[in-house]
């Protein structure tokens, strides 16, 4: 009775707490343990509780989808695969059977699991982890990095597995999508791009194999705008041979080529090209090179690089290229004329290279015949760039020397009359000296120049750096082509300023500084070739130019010692130096003015009366001839000779006409550098022609003084010397022959004069020449130790110096020409030529002419059987001579 009353009390409490079906399952399959072999595979049978309950089956009984199973037994259910589980039950699969998975024979278990099946939204969260269970490959997986799925985890709207594959989780199409079909599926999120795509060149191209989509973007593996893919997905294409063939452009494939040599192709450290090619064609809608629209088209290149190159593209729209460009004219270049297209490469590496930029800017400047014209330069002086100092830098390897963007700009090329231009005259200066290693220092020092200033306050006539050195074609001054180069070519160059009537006059530029400069010691060795003589450069310097005011200037009074000590060691300009362009005007300077004047005057007075009276001495003499002509014919035969110079005499006579007939070529040529009869001398010895003549010039003037010398022993301290001064010495029988031989030249007298070893004309001759030797040897000397009397002697002394050794040269050249060359040469009584000079002796007839007073006396003294030859042999053998009053006989 008792164990009845206990079965009843457990029967009421069964009534009022049902037990949980599941629980008999969940008790056995909760063990995590629990597992069965199948196929050699052990295999759990473990089921969490927790899960389940919240998966969207918890609440049905696990009989629900095992059907037939039965707790109690063991197997459950009898027969072969008894796990499986038919889900038709409950849902419809029809739609799934159909799709590619069902096709497949995917379970439904392999999308939502077994037993911890998620709503369907929280299967969309998960879908592409649970989509990667079975489709594993890379290119799948790598969705994971795509934007979509980023975008999707950000609660972005983004495709994920389904949106794109039919739209349905059930109904899943084989992935064979056409290139229509990805259009339409990526429009519904893409529209504006698909709307770009349909007009690109790529959708619009008849060729089948042109791409869409997933061609370029690919499938899965979606990257974000231009980053979308790499340049190298385009070259897949765009360097196949094969399909560029079909097209008729085989060569386009080379063409595109370049760009994997390209700057742009370079991978930069974040691991992007630096510039991919949708950056440049665009990405969607890719036009081609023609259209208007087109990225590429020529018309808005400038735009399409300035996406990246900001800056390079505010100036390239500023600067005289972009100006033009905008301006429509045709020849003007954007980016891609200078920088190439596909083959961009970096400057070092480019045809933009420092060695090869020129070429670039040449090919339009110089070739392009319309540009020259528009830019208004003969195509010569740009050419002239390959021959300046600064292209021979470059090619020796000086990678600091100027090439066209140097000084014109690389972007920002504005013509000169632009304020911020580079070549704009004020600016020029700067330019030139930059702080990157050009001519800085030089800048500087112009800067403080008289030049300089006159540029800062707007006289735009002053020169900067290219009026001095040239555009293109400049040139180092060792050059000596260099307009700038030491000498000549530098007086030219400062000349063509200060010696130009209309600068002089708008300026108040000292008038004839260079035309005194030209007249002076310096400015003559210059024109004569002078390497070494000072020209502009050497006082005043070459760029840091100052007026004497200024106590820095090297021409100021205070520093002329050191500026003259650089070629004149130990110049000590001390006192008033005075002017040093002298013009020898009236007003400049007074003494040089009268002593030029006195000395024109009587240049033409003493060489005026020569040449009167040599004329009225050739007509009185031819006449004489006529008359005489038998006679004089007789003495010629009798074969008389009588000694007029001995060896002693005719060797001094020999140095002196040699010294000065040499000094006069050699210093007529520095005065008159230029004459016809100079330019011989100057073409056979070149460069060396000056310093040859000076060095000649000082080496027969100290031979004329030696010879001086001597002939002043010989007359003092040899006995035939002493009777030769003796007779040489003028007497009162000379103006009385004077008088009558004046008469007798003009026709009013038929008496003639009695020479006797002299004439007037040649005593006159004779202390003329001692006087000019005096004279020529003094002043030479002073212009020969300048630096030496410089150092206590004023300057006016150097002035006074030079003006007379000048016209001292003058008079003495005309003297010989007009009175020694024709008693010699042109004198009818010795025409063609005295040459007792050379034998030493004159005829009788001579005698009887020139000197009948010796000849008298002579004969008086000896036997007219005496050999004259047999006195001379002697005369020559002995170191006095002979005694001119004894006589032989040939």
């Amino acid at each position: 009775m008792r164990y009845f009353l206990i079965y009843i009390l457990i029967g009421i409490c069964t009534l009022a707490f049902p037990q949980d079906k599941k629980t008999p399952c969940l008790d056995c399959h909760s063990d995590q343990t629990l597992s069965f072999e199948r196929n050699g595979k052990e295999v759990s049978l473990f089921i969490d509780k927790q899960k389940f309950e919240n998966s969207v089956h918890g609440q049905i009984e696990c009989i629900d989808c095992h059907s037939g199973f039965d707790a109690d037994n063991l197997p459950h259910k009898e027969g072969n695969n008894i796990s499986s589980v038919d889900c038709s039950g409950c849902h419809d699969t029809e739609v799934f059977s159909k799709s590619v998975h069902g096709q497949k024979d995917v379970k439904c278990f392999s999308c939502h699991t077994k037993h911890e099946i998620k709503p369907s939204a929280t299967l969309r969260e998960n879908e592409a982890l649970t989509c990667y269970t079975c489709h594993k490959t890379p290119d799948i997986k790598n969705y994971s990095k795509s934007v979509h799925y980023k975008k999707f985890l950000a609660g972005i709207k983004a495709p994920i597995c389904t949106d794109c594959h039919n739209k349905t989780a059930h109904n899943i199409k084989q992935a064979k999508f056409t290139k229509t079909d990805e259009q339409k599926l990526c429009a519904e999120c893409h529209k504006e791009s698909k709307n770009e795509f349909t007009k690109s060149v790529h959708n619009l191209a008849k060729d089948p194999n042109t791409p869409g989509c997933v061609s370029c973007h690919g499938a899965h593996e979606v990257y974000n705008n231009k980053y979308s893919i790499s340049s190298q997905a385009c070259l897949k294409c765009h360097l196949n041979k094969k399909s560029f063939e079909k097209a008729g452009k085989p060569n386009l494939v080379e063409f595109v080529k370049n760009y994997q040599t390209s700057i742009h192709a370079r991978v930069s450290e974040s691991g992007k090209e630096a510039a991919t090619c949708v950056d440049c064609h665009d990405n969607h809608l890719i036009m081609g090179v023609n259209a208007a629209s087109s990225k590429i088209a020529k018309d808005n290149i400038p735009h399409t690089c300035g996406k990246c190159h900001e800056q390079a593209s505010k100036d390239y729209k500023k600067s005289i290229h972009g100006v033009a460009f905008h301006a429509n004219i045709s020849v003007a270049p954007n980016c891609i004329d200078c920088h190439g297209e596909h083959n961009i490469s970096s400057v070092e590496r480019s045809s933009l290279g420092k060695l090869n930029e020129h070429k670039v800017c040449m090919n339009c400047h110089v070739k392009n015949a319309e540009v020259v014209k528009l830019a208004g330069k003969e195509a010569s002086e740009i050419l002239d760039y390959e021959s300046s100092t600064h292209f021979q830098e470059l090619k020796n390897g000086n990678e600091n020397a100027a090439t066209c963007s140097d000084c014109h700009g690389s972007h920002l090329m504005q013509a000169k009359n632009i304020k911020s231009s580079k070549v704009k005259k004020e600016n020029i200066v700067n330019t030139c000296g930059n702080s990157q290693g050009c001519h800085f220092n030089i800048a500087k020092e112009y800067k403080e120049s008289i030049h300089a200033t006159a540029v800062a306050k707007g006289i735009m006539d002053a020169p900067t750096c290219i009026d001095c050195h040239g555009n293109h074609q400049i040139i180092g001054k060792a050059n000596p082509v260099s307009k700038v180069a030491s000498g000549k070519n530098v007086v030219l160059l400062c000349s063509s300023c200060h010696d130009d009537v209309e600068m002089i006059s708008k300026y108040g530029v000292p008038a004839n500084k260079t035309s005194s400069y030209n007249e002076s010691y310096h400015g003559l060795a210059v024109r004569g070739g002078s390497k070494y003589s000072a020209d502009c450069a050497s006082c005043h310097g070459a760029h840091n130019i100052k007026p004497s005011s200024d106590p820095t200037s090297s021409i100021n009074q205070n520093n002329l010692s050191k500026t003259c000590g650089k070629c004149h060691p130990g110049a000590n300009i001390s006192f008033e130096f005075r002017k040093v362009h002298l013009t020898g005007s009236k007003e400049e300077s007074p003494l040089l003015y009268w002593l030029t004047r006195i000395y024109i005057a009587i240049i033409i007075l003493i060489i005026g009366f020569m040449m009167i009276h040599n004329i009225l001495d050739f007509i009185r003499k031819r006449q004489e001839k006529k008359k005489h002509k038998k006679e004089i014919e007789e003495l010629k035969e009798q074969g008389k000779y009588y000694l007029r110079m001995s060896l002693n005499e005719r060797v001094q006579h020999f140095t002196m006409l040699t010294s000065f007939i040499a000094l006069v070529f050699t210093g007529f040529a520095l005065k008159y550098p230029e004459a016809w009869w100079v330019f011989p001398f100057r073409y056979i010895l070149g460069e060396w022609a000056f310093e040859t003549r000076s060095i000649a010039h000082r080496i027969f003037g100290i031979a004329m003084i030696l010879v001086s010398l001597y002939h002043s022993y010989y007359l003092l301290f040899t006995k035939r010397g002493r009777q030769l001064l003796i007779d040489l010495l003028p007497t009162l029988k000379d103006l009385k022959d004077f008088g009558i031989n004046a008469k007798y030249l003009l026709g009013l007298s038929k008496l003639k004069p009695l020479f006797n070893r002299f004439s007037y004309m040649e005593k006159a001759e004779y202390w003329a020449l001692v006087w000019g030797v005096i004279v020529m040897s003094i002043t030479g000397l002073i212009l020969f130790f300048n630096t030496y009397f410089l150092s206590f002697a004023p300057k006016i002394l150097m002035d006074v110096t030079t003006y007379v050794h000048l016209y001292e040269a003058w008079l003495a050249t005309l003297a010989i020409i007009v009175w020694h060359f024709y008693f010699v040469i042109f004198n009818p009584e010795v025409y063609p030529l005295n040459t007792a000079f050379i034998t030493g002796v004159l005829s009788e007839e001579e005698m009887k002419h020139e000197h009948p007073l010796e000849l008298e006396s002579i004969l008086n003294i000896k036997s007219d059987s005496e050999i004259i030859k047999n006195e001379v042999e002697e005369s020559d053998n002995t170191e006095e001579g002979f005694n001119s009053n004894e006589p032989n006989q040939n």
